[in-house]
């Protein structure tokens, strides 16, 4: 089974065939950028006379993808929508398009996957921009592109003209509320290049709703480097994730891509075994009805606290939290 793209029924029309046989066109990611998210492989390929399509991506090939029937150009016309399931780091996309059994054109391009958006990005890949107006041209026969604010803060039953393309992003365990409601246009408001770009990022826009925390947070003596800097992302999907409060990994790995320390020996004591303090496999007995499997959490607080390493009880001293547990 090819693993790189899975074909997606998403409607996306032209008002005509191209007539005059132009390059195939990169229409999503853009060539040479950069997404956090594996959304959509989106080609437009601007020729009448292509039947089939054959993809490959980093050195993976599709089966040829028949694309010329009538009933395909009736409902795509000259696009070929996919949903893509991106490497991390640098993909190699190849596009062969054949007329019958010949191949009569290849295009390549280059898109850099950075889940989350909080891996380092090389300087030739650019962030990729969807909703500028060279794209928006060729969505606007079937999507409305410039929606008025009260359809922006409409429901997706009223046609909220995100959920339409966007909806996938809500398919996971914990979504965020103002994602969940398509309230979109709160964060995104356009920076002139792209129109609904984020202008403002991580707590300066997070604490616009959650000045609760901010202020929680700050009121303690001590501040994990991130809170410090402010830097929400580096933890939080601000749409959704399969991880409660919509943190990028499961607890332990996400600290732990921080502090590999941690991971590398025996934590905190060396038990009669040679190992260390159990971190994960095991009920938090801190809190045993909750039926929580013990992390970083149970003993750590990842915001802040009132004494170093930031201790879930704010004592001082180590023996109380150990006491947290082991009570006897």
């Amino acid at each position: 089974m090819f693993r790189t793209f899975i074909p997606t029924i998403v409607i996306l029309l032209t008002s005509g065939v191209v007539a005059a046989h132009a390059a195939i066109t990169f229409v999503y990611p853009a060539p040479k950028s950069w997404v956090k998210r594996a959304d959509y492989l989106i080609l437009k390929l601007n020729n009448p006379a292509i039947t089939g399509v054959r993809i490959t991506v980093n050195g993976e090939a599709s089966g040829l993808l028949p694309i010329g029937t009538p009933e395909y150009r009736k409902s795509f016309q000259d696009f070929i929508i996919l949903q893509a399931l991106w490497d991390k780091g640098r993909n190699d996309v190849s596009v062969e398009a054949f007329s019958g059994d010949k191949r009569i054109e290849t295009a390549m391009n280059e898109v850099l996957f950075n889940p989350g958006g909080t891996g380092a990005v090389p300087p030739e890949f650019s962030p990729n921009r969807l909703h500028v107006t060279e794209n928006e041209k060729l969505c606007a026969p079937c999507h409305p592109m410039n929606p008025t604010p009260a359809q922006l803060a409409s429901s997706p039953e009223k046609g909220n003209p995100c959920f339409g393309c966007h909806k996938k992003m809500m398919n996971t365990t914990f979504v965020h509320g103002p994602a969940g409601t398509y309230s979109c246009a709160y964060c995104h408001v356009g920076d002139g290049k792209s129109k609904y770009a984020v202008v403002k990022r991580d707590a300066v826009l997070c604490n616009e709703c959650h000045a609760d925390k901010g202020d929680e947070f700050t009121k303690r003596k001590f501040l994990h480097g991130p809170i410090a800097a402010g830097l929400c992302e580096v933890c939080h999907d601000s749409h959704g994730s399969p991880y409660p409060a919509q943190l990028l990994m499961p607890i332990n790995d996400l600290c732990l891509s921080c502090h590999e320390d941690v991971g590398k020996g025996y934590h905190v004591v060396r038990t009669t075994s040679g190992a260390g303090h159990p971190l994960k496999w095991k009920i938090d007995l801190a809190k045993p009805a909750s039926g929580r499997e013990m992390s970083c959490i149970s003993c750590h607080n990842p915001h802040s606290g009132d004494v170093r390493y930031f201790f879930v009880n704010n004592e001082q001293d180590r023996m109380l939290l150990c006491q947290m547990c082991h009570n006897k």
